[in-house]
């Protein structure tokens, strides 16, 4: 069974610690109240320096008398999800913060995405995932195994139990990307299908909106039950990163509604996404 991701043991080990100092507890009277605990093992859990047992984690959370909603969804967190087990086959492949992604969208309730270049991985065909990732990727025989990651991650939108909510706004010139004949038209056919969807909101940044927050670069803000345990990941050419402070995530999250305000409403959007689709027929 796959481990939770990394980033995932870092903010349940952060809880750890805010809440044994909440407490006024010490290490040690946390190991004399807590079973089968010694100082360095309290000390590695409280900064994620070994994998977390919800067992491990369970008791301290009921010894520090945790608020329970917040203590089921941090041992949850644990919990590798058994909907990615797919993902296993791959992990030699991907970047490491590529399989966290992938295992925390399985565990977030909602996602809130800013692109300017490209559509939204979860929006992608197979075709225009062949052709943005045939253009990154060095060697030509793991393209299409990247190409059926990122189609199986979309799965998260199409559950049967609690499907992601995703609220994506994308930047006009992400609708105009030159690629084969029937690439793009059929890739804007996907948008308004997905459009459609209850679960699914997408939004169109024109290309003459005054200045915003998403000039800064593109975004994916994850959220989960626990509005403290919300994740942003930050994406680059060279390289990518996680913003796990609370604050920082509710940073972005202004920036999100304010990227949102800038963008056509969804019927403009949808409109906007036809228009575009037909000129291309």
């Amino acid at each position: 069974m796959a481990a939770a991701p990394q980033v995932r043991y870092r903010r349940v080990a952060a809880e750890l610690q805010r809440l044994r100092k909440e407490q006024g507890k010490s290490a040690t009277e946390v190991v004399a109240g807590v079973p089968g605990l010694n100082l360095v093992k309290l000390s590695r859990y409280e900064n994620a320096a070994v994998q977390l047992k919800p067992d491990v984690v369970k008791a301290l959370l009921d010894y520090y008398e945790c608020e329970e909603t917040l203590a089921e969804v941090l041992v949850e967190s644990l919990r590798a999800p058994h909907r990615t087990g797919w993902v296993a086959g791959f992990e030699q492949q991907l970047n490491p913060l590529y399989t966290d992604l992938i295992r925390l969208e399985e565990m977030a309730v909602g996602q809130k995405a800013y692109e300017a270049s490209f559509i939204p991985g979860l929006l992608q065909t197979r075709q225009y995932a062949h052709a943005i990732i045939s253009s990154a990727v060095i060697k030509p025989a793991s393209i299409e195994e990247r190409v059926d990651v990122r189609i199986n991650r979309q799965s998260v939108l199409t559950r049967a139990e609690a499907p992601l909510q995703l609220w994506a706004v994308i930047h006009e010139s992400a609708l105009s990307m030159a690629a084969a004949p029937g690439v793009m038209a059929d890739q804007l056919e996907k948008l308004l299908a997905y459009s459609n969807m209850p679960n699914v909101n997408i939004q169109i940044l024109p290309a003459v909106a005054p200045p915003h927050p998403g000039m800064n670069g593109a975004f994916a803000l994850l959220e989960f039950p626990q509005r403290d345990l919300d994740l942003v990941l930050l994406s680059g050419m060279l390289t990518s990163n996680w913003v796990e402070e609370p604050s920082q995530v509710d940073l972005f999250r202004g920036a999100f509604n304010e990227i949102m305000a800038t963008a056509l409403d969804l019927e403009q959007s949808h409109t906007l996404i036809k228009e575009k689709r037909d000129q291309l027929k």
